[in-house]
């Protein structure tokens, strides 16, 4: 009888231990710790024969938010080559501040190609951040590569969060 009631235990405190750490890593960080690697970025770049921009598809989103697209074109008349990369940013006290992505999630590491006059729409994976979006000016960084991928360049498109 003895045994059956250690082991009862046994199992009744593994059952809440597992609740406890499936809650913490469930739990979305209100604090952002990492300044970015970026200034102040501009949301065109225009260079002879290159030229794209990023937007979003919206200037200003109100909470909760559930979608963020962003928006990609390319009017000039080479390709301009990028990856799936794109890193969500905050403005806190006049500095970005990147917004972190759950440990589990990864961005598929596969090289793009925008040729000349083609856009595209790239969804945030918002249900991945390890973060909990609250009101504020965002922006989402990306880096792209021309001259046959010798040059890299970073664009932002900027928005804002509201209640």
């Amino acid at each position: 009888m003895t045994g059956k009631k250690i082991t009862i235990l046994l199992l009744i405190s593994l059952l809440i231990l597992s609740g406890c750490t499936s809650f913490e890593t469930n739990r979305k960080k209100n604090i952002l710790e990492t300044v970015s690697s970026h200034g102040n970025l501009p949301n065109t770049f225009n260079n002879g024969n290159t030229a794209f921009s990023m937007t979003n598809d919206k200037e200003a989103y109100k909470l909760p938010v559930d979608d963020i697209t962003l928006i990609i074109s390319n009017s000039g008349s080479s390709t301009v080559k990028f990856g799936e990369q794109r890193t969500l940013e905050k403005l806190q006290e006049e500095t970005w501040h990147e917004i972190p992505y759950s440990e589990q999630f990864a961005f598929t590491d596969i090289g793009l190609g925008l040729g000349a006059k083609e856009h595209l729409e790239q969804k945030m994976p918002l249900e991945f951040l390890d973060y909990e979006l609250t009101a504020g000016t965002y922006r989402i960084v990306k880096n792209f590569y021309i001259n046959e991928e010798a040059e890299e360049i970073a664009l932002a498109a900027e928005f804002e969060i509201t209640k």
